[in-house]
């Protein structure tokens, strides 16, 4: 049977000529020919299903939903019924492998495409793109079905899954894009559900987003700020500004923070809000912190030199993806060779969130910043759901108090008792203590009493170009008015801070409860 032989593989092909001895059609077909071809037949067929399938989960293929995708967007649109495809992504999927192990991390896999595929209908398909990333098609699409799907999806996955005897709950994120057959290509409604689904993921995970013109004009803002990001590096258009860090008992500057600014040649300067986030999604943040690193630790060489014996910090942001770059502590170490830099004269920022969710492998390498003498420090303090165990462990000796609870010092008695409780937990714990983004005397004044040590925010100064801080040094940018202010600061000095104790006495006079009178050298 010529026809049939065409259709063989040829590494079956042997197989098939033991089948056929002789020239090809000139035999006669023996008995057992037929069940041979059979035979064959279902071996292409399951060797078909496993290359169009995934093994861990069963799901389709990347390739087979393109595929599919591609034929329902070139079919015949006159039936009013529209194109729907769903991304779904677990949140902090890393987590549970750094947690529980890779064995651990299949089963979840395992187990969600399982309830997903419990969530489709016989149209549908869902397809496994990658790690934990699920591709769904919705053919026959309404206005609101796609989002119905992707919310019946979602409460799937909210339910707990036992994994090695715990129930363990990871939420996923779901993120909808819509179209007429005909009206986008494969690739473009993808990358628009992919956009859905990290505005999803920005509104807080365990959300859906659908795509829509506002989420088209910001993926197009999105494109062109990496795009100009990337010339203003090649350009020299960023550059860093520094805000001094106040010593609040007499206002001398002990410090000053590092902040990266770009100015564009276009739209002039614009917010690190901006381009940060964006920085971090491409990988520019690596380079943009290499950058602002070692032009910093440069900036307090020079000071040093300028104004020997005058101590002063240089605080700097870092991000997770800059850490966890092989290359960041040998450059740290030569950074720190470079400019003959005090270790400790460096302070090293992560915000609460990363450092709330850091891996081991970020522990680890936080602890080999420490070693070398430079200190860390967890940004926006209080703005996460910090676990004080986890605060204890983690390799932090300063805590900054988020600007958020400053603002309302001197007229919200919840922020008040918020920031009371921070500077507590911090005297508790051994740990120092900067509050951001002061901006009235009545709160640099509040802040003080309370037992802060240190403050920064445009009371005192706004971010300034590196040559307006040398004059700064010489000068106290704020002095405490009244006595009381005064004692309670003398309060700070010595290796143990004692500010804590006056707030107390404080409090517990105003109520009627004296602790009696204090000295700077009181337990």
């Amino acid at each position: 049977m010529p026809g049939l032989r065409r259709n063989i593989p040829a590494r079956l092909g042997a197989a098939a000529d033991a089948c056929h001895p002789g020239a090809e059609g000139d035999a006669p077909q023996s008995a057992g020919t037929g069940s041979e071809i059979e035979r064959l037949r279902g071996m292409i067929a399951q060797l078909m299903r496993t290359a169009a399938h995934d093994p861990l989960t069963g799901l389709p293929t990347r390739s087979l939903l393109l595929e599919r995708l591609e034929h329902e967007l070139a079919r015949d649109a006159t039936d009013g019924a529209r194109i729907a495809v769903l991304f779904v992504d677990l949140d902090n999927f890393k987590l549970v492998n750094d947690s529980l192990g890779h064995g651990s991390g299949d089963e979840v896999l395992a187990e969600m495409a399982r309830r997903i595929v419990g969530c489709i209908g016989a149209e549908e398909t869902a397809s496994r793109f990658g790690g934990d990333e699920v591709v769904i098609l919705h053919p026959r699409a309404t206005d609101d079905s796609g989002v119905a799907l992707g919310k019946r999806i979602l409460a799937a996955m909210a339910e707990p899954i036992l994994i090695a005897g715990k129930e363990v709950v990871v939420s996923a994120s779901v993120g909808v894009a819509l179209c007429t057959p005909g009206m986008k290509s494969a690739e473009q409604l993808l990358r628009e559900a992919d956009t859905a689904l990290y505005a999803a993921k920005d509104r807080g995970r365990a959300r859906l987003a659908q795509f829509n013109d506002e989420l088209h004009a910001r993926a197009e803002k999105r494109v062109q700020i990496e795009s100009d990001l990337r010339a203003a590096l090649r350009e020299s258009q960023l550059f860093v500004e520094y805000q001094p860090q106040v010593r609040l008992k007499d206002g001398s500057v002990v410090g000053v923070e590092a902040l990266v600014r770009w100015r564009h040649p276009v739209h002039g300067i614009i917010p690190p809000g901006d381009f940060i986030p964006v920085a971090e999604d491409c990988g520019l943040i690596v380079k943009i912190g290499q950058q602002v690193l070692q032009e910093s630790c440069r900036k307090l060489a020079e000071w040093t030199k300028l104004m020997p014996g005058r101590p002063l910090a240089m605080t700097v942001n870092v991000s997770p993806r800059q850490i966890a770059e092989p290359a960041f502590i040998p450059e740290l170490r030569q950074v720190l060779a470079a400019t003959g830099i005090d270790p400790a004269a460096l302070c090293l920022e992560i915000t609460e969130s990363v450092m709330m969710g850091a891996t081991e492998e970020v522990v680890r390498l936080l602890d080999q910043i420490k070693q070398l003498g430079i200190f860390i420090a967890i940004d926006d303090f209080g703005t996460e759901h910090s676990s004080l165990s986890r605060l204890r462990d983690m390799p932090a000796e300063v805590l900054k108090i988020d600007r958020s609870f400053i603002d309302g010092l001197s007229s919200e008695p919840g922020d008040t008792a918020i920031v009371s409780s921070i500077l507590s937990l911090a005297y508790a714990m051994g740990k120092h203590t900067i509050a951001e983004g002061v901006e009235k005397r009545e709160q640099a004044a509040m802040l003080l009493r309370m037992g802060c040590e240190v403050a920064q925010g445009y009371f005192f100064s706004r971010p300034v170009a590196a040559e307006q801080i040398v004059p700064m040094l010489t000068r106290a940018l704020w002095q405490p008015r009244s006595e009381r202010a005064l004692h309670t600061a003398h309060s700070t000095e010595g290796p143990i801070r004692r500010g804590h104790h006056y707030f107390i006495d404080e409090f517990l006079d105003h109520i009627g409860a004296p602790m009696g009178i204090k000295t700077a050298t009181s337990p």
